[in-house]
């Protein structure tokens, strides 16, 4: 009966045997390496990676050298060029001050100038009257047979008449040569013709009172 039974129990099977080479440990040290190989940066990134902050670091010496060149040689030259801006902007209306000034200055000469002319005209208009005035106080005195009273009625007309000669010449350049000269004989022929001398100064003060007709008649 042993012998039946041990013939008939089953075989049991021979336990499997492990190879070396493929233990677990050994799986593990085999994907490890590979995991490792796989994280690891090559050389191109790693390339890059200096190249980037190469890149970096001079774009930030390139930003600091802008900022030092605009604080330190733009900002002062600008601030300069703003005074000097300023400066011209003075002296330009300054220029513009004395060139109105100037104007000014040449219309008050020109009005001045006008002024004086008026008032040399007005001068010699009043000359030209009392050299009037003068002869006919002379005629006056002649008619009363007063020799010594024409002769201090004539006593400063000589002078009066020089004074207008300028004038005179104005309207007639003859004229003004020969007025002093009859002048001359109308006060020298006082006591020699006094008639002949009453129609000179007839004569003489005729021609005057044409020449301030024209010359002074405004």
């Amino acid at each position: 009966m042993n012998q039946n039974n041990a013939a008939i129990q089953p075989e049991q099977p021979a336990p499997e045997t492990f190879e070396p080479s493929q233990t677990p440990t050994q799986a593990e040290s085999v994907a490890t390496p590979a995991k490792a190989e796989k994280t690891q940066p090559g050389r191109l990134q790693r390339f890059f990676r200096k190249l980037l902050v190469w890149l970096v670091v001079i774009a930030i010496a390139f930003l600091a050298g802008i900022l030092t060149y605009h604080f330190v040689r733009y900002k002062p030259l600008s601030e300069n060029n703003v005074k000097t801006q300023a400066a011209l902007d003075q002296a330009n209306q300054e220029i513009t001050d004395l060139q109105a000034e100037t104007k000014k200055i040449a219309t008050l000469e020109s009005e001045k100038s006008g002024l004086q002319d008026q008032l040399e005209t007005a001068a010699a208009h009043s000359e030209l009257l009392q050299v009037l005035v003068d002869l006919s106080n002379a005629r006056l005195a002649l008619f009363q047979n007063d020799v010594e009273g024409a002769k201090a009625a004539l006593a400063n007309t000589p002078q009066r008449l020089d004074n207008l000669l300028p004038f005179i010449a104005e309207y007639d350049t003859n004229l003004a040569q020969s007025m002093p000269q009859r002048l001359g004989l109308i006060v020298s022929g006082l006591e020699r013709n006094t008639e002949t001398v009453k129609i000179d100064m007839e004569l003489l003060t005729k021609e005057l009172l044409e020449i301030e007709g024209t010359l002074f008649g405004n």
